[in-house]
C-alpha cells in the first residue's frame, strides 16, 4: 500500500496532479506531500530508503535530471502520461537552446557563454558535450530563476532552459535554436515497492 503522494506544487501541473490523484481514487490530503518538482525523485528515494512506500508525479525532464546525476537509482517511471497543453509552444515542456533572432548557432564563434537553468545543469552538460566535439567552447552561467534575463542584460551568448508558452522566451528576443529534451508528465516510484 502506498503511503505517501508527493506532488508538485507548480501550477502548469495543477491539472495533470488532479487527474492522477482522481486515478488514485482521491487520496486522504494526509498522505500528500506537496514540494518543487524537482525536489520530488530524491524524496522518493529518501522516503523508499527509510522504509516507506510512496510514488510522485513530476516532469520527465526534472525526473531524467535526477537520473543523470544519480547513477544508481532505484527509481523508475511508472506510468507516463503524455503532456498535451494547447497553451505550450510545443504542446508540453521543452528544454531548449535559445539564441537571438535572425541568426544561427554558426553564426556565433566558437567560444560562448551560456545561461544555464540550474534545475537542468546534467541534461544541458550532456548537450553541450555533443557540440564541444564539434568544436564549441562554453562559459557556462548557472542560474536559478530567469536565464532569458542573462541573455538580455548581455551576460551570456545563449540559453539553455524549458520553453513552455514562449513568452518570456519572445519578450527577450530569443528563438529555439534546438530542442534537447521533451518532457511528459510521470508517475514514479521505487523499483521494489
Amino acid at each position: 500500500m502506498i503511503v505517501f503522494i508527493v506532488v508538485p506544487n507548480n501550477k502548469s501541473l495543477a491539472n495533470y496532479v488532479g487527474t492522477t490523484l482522481q486515478y488514485l481514487q482521491n487520496p486522504s490530503k494526509d498522505r500528500i506531500v506537496v514540494s518543487r518538482g524537482e525536489d520530488i525523485p530524491f524524496i522518493i528515494e529518501e522516503l523508499s530508503q527509510n522504509g516507506k512506500k510512496a510514488i510522485g508525479l513530476t516532469g520527465r525532464d526534472l525526473f531524467k535530471e535526477y537520473e543523470l546525476s544519480n547513477y544508481n537509482s532505484k527509481l523508475i517511471i511508472l506510468k507516463t502520461i503524455n503532456w498535451n497543453d494547447k497553451k505550450a509552444l510545443f504542446g508540453k515542456p521543452v528544454l531548449c537552446l535559445l539564441g537571438p533572432k535572425d541568426k544561427k548557432l554558426e553564426d556565433f564563434s566558437k567560444t560562448l557563454r551560456v545561461s544555464i537553468n540550474l534545475k537542468y545543469k546534467n541534461l544541458a552538460k550532456k548537450y553541450l558535450n555533443i557540440l564541444e566535439d564539434k568544436g564549441y567552447r562554453f562559459a557556462k552561467i548557472y542560474l536559478s530563476g530567469s536565464t532569458e534575463s542573462a541573455y538580455s542584460n548581455g551576460i551570456s551568448d545563449l540559453v539553455i532552459d524549458i520553453v513552455y508558452t514562449g513568452t518570456s522566451m519572445k519578450k527577450a528576443n530569443l528563438q529555439v535554436y534546438d530542442k534537447i529534451f521533451e518532457s511528459d508528465f510521470v508517475i514514479i516510484g521505487a523499483k521494489n515497492d
